[in-house]
């Protein structure tokens, strides 16, 4: 193995060197001072020295002037470079060892060089392992990363796809409700038209007979002209036609798009609050034998018997509490309340207890005070199938306007903001009421009252 050590090749390697970054020297360009350099450094050195109107430079060796457009190749330094590249390690035999070519040079043998290399190959080996043992650890991350990704779109996209079938739910139903309430108007319209059609005929008929007639006697005899002559001039002098009346004319109603945004906010909300579902059930050791509980204490309905009198004592002992309790987070359930014509509930104190008692009625005439914040209630309800009611204020219940009568109504708790919401569902989840900004001091439940409607209420399971 022919090797660069020996004196005079030591010279010409330094005669080939690069002064700016020491290297053998590549494209190898000389000032007129005699120093050479390699093209990309002198270049750089120019750049960075240039100064005076003529952009002269300074040699990095020896500080003589030159300009960067006098600068020429060296053909000669640029081959002998080239040449030692080619030389320096290079393996010959032990004729080409003495050979012209290679005298001068220092050789070693390749067993003793070899063993210098072999230690340097397992050093790097050991540590390209360690490299490829990375890259397949990092293989296998990504692998991971991509298979974690992919498992994040099916759902998402489920998801999405989900929501808009949903919204594309509220749209169909909303367009057959407004094409059954035109075909209803319209059904209206033609049976009003249809009847005057009815009436017209009979008169016409009447009036072709009684024209007939009159033409009869006037072509006939004196005796046939004279024969009833009092009933006939009295139908012919009294006869009109009888027009309609409040004939349709226009619509009553005409069709407005729905507000999309405004239903899109309203379904968000509501789709909000739904993640937040639980899975609520009666617990039966609150109610009372007024009360009859299904299997699953999914359902709740009134047996007693109906109360006469006033109106407060509607509601006695009807009350049944949840089974949970929540002293934090938030919490979401939906109750059916289909074809009751009366309920209350919401959320209540579990300090509060078991149902209030007659007595309790006697000494408060009035029952909206009953169910106040203050006393431990946050409830909506539905009374004498009309009156929809929340009971905040301190001397009365808060009338509610309800464009949608709820058959599904949706409760949603949230502890540490201090509000308690409720939601038609039945309306696409447009808001009802909300309790806001209350402070809980206590644990809380789910409050159920079927009142003396013996039409059961429902709680529904999560996503149902």
């Amino acid at each position: 193995m022919a090797a660069m050590t020996s004196t005079l090749l030591v010279h010409i390697q330094d005669e080939v060197t690069c002064p700016i970054c020491l290297e053998l020297l590549t494209e190898p360009l000389s000032i007129d001072c005699g120093h050479s350099f390699c093209q990309a450094c002198i270049t750089e050195n120019s750049k960075e020295s240039a100064i005076g109107p003529e952009g002269e430079s300074s040699c990095p060796v020896c500080q003589t002037s030159y300009q960067l457009r006098n600068l020429r190749p060296n053909r000669h330094l640029a081959n002998i470079a080239e040449r030692l590249r080619e030389e320096d390690g290079k393996l010959i035999c032990w004729l080409c060892e003495r050979s012209q070519e290679h005298r001068g040079h220092h050789t070693f043998l390749m067993e003793e060089v070899a063993q210098e290399y072999q230690e340097k190959f397992q050093e790097s080996l050991k540590r390209l392992r360690q490299e490829q043992q990375e890259a397949e650890k990092l293989k296998a991350v990504l692998m991971e990363k991509k298979t974690s990704w992919k498992n994040q779109m099916e759902p998402e996209r489920h998801r999405i796809q989900t929501e808009f079938n949903q919204l594309r739910s509220i749209l169909d139903k909303e367009e057959q409700q407004q094409l059954k309430k035109l075909e209803e108007e319209e059904r209206r319209g033609l049976s009003i038209i249809e009847e005057a059609e009815d009436r017209l005929v009979h008169q016409s008929q009447a009036l072709r007979e009684l024209i007939s007639e009159l033409e009869r006697r006037c072509q006939g005899s004196i005796m046939e002209l004279m024969q009833d002559v009092s009933d006939v001039m009295e139908r012919s002098e009294f006869w009109t036609l009888r027009k309609p009346e409040a004939l349709p004319t226009k619509l009553k109603s005409v069709f407005r798009a729905p507000d999309l945004k405004k239903m899109l906010r309203v379904f968000r909300e509501l789709t909000d609050v739904q993640s937040y579902w639980v899975d609520v059930t009666l617990n039966p050791h609150t109610a009372n034998l007024n009360l009859v509980l299904s299997k699953n204490r999914r359902q709740v309905r009134f047996v007693g018997t109906k109360l006469s009198g006033s109106h407060l004592e509607e509601h006695y002992d009807c009350g049944i509490l949840g089974s949970q309790l929540f002293s934090s987070g938030k919490h979401y359930w939906e109750i059916e309340v289909t074809k009751k014509t009366d309920w209350i509930l919401g959320v209540c104190s579990n300090a509060v207890g078991s149902p209030f008692s007659f007595s309790q009625f006697a000494n408060n005439r009035n029952v909206y005070s009953r169910y106040q914040p203050q006393s431990g209630y946050w409830v909506i309800g539905l009374h004498h199938k009309h009156e929809y009611r929340a009971y905040e204020d301190s001397s009365s219940s808060l009338l509610l306007s309800m464009t949608v009568p709820p058959r599904r109504v949706g409760v949603f708790l949230d502890y540490e903001a201090g509000t308690v919401s409720f939601f038609n569902v039945t309306n696409h989840g447009f808001p009802i009421y909300t309790f806001t900004k209350y402070y809980f001091p206590t644990t809380l439940c789910p409050y159920f009252n079927p009142c003396n409607c013996v039409v059961p209420m429902t709680l529904r399971r999560p996503s149902s």
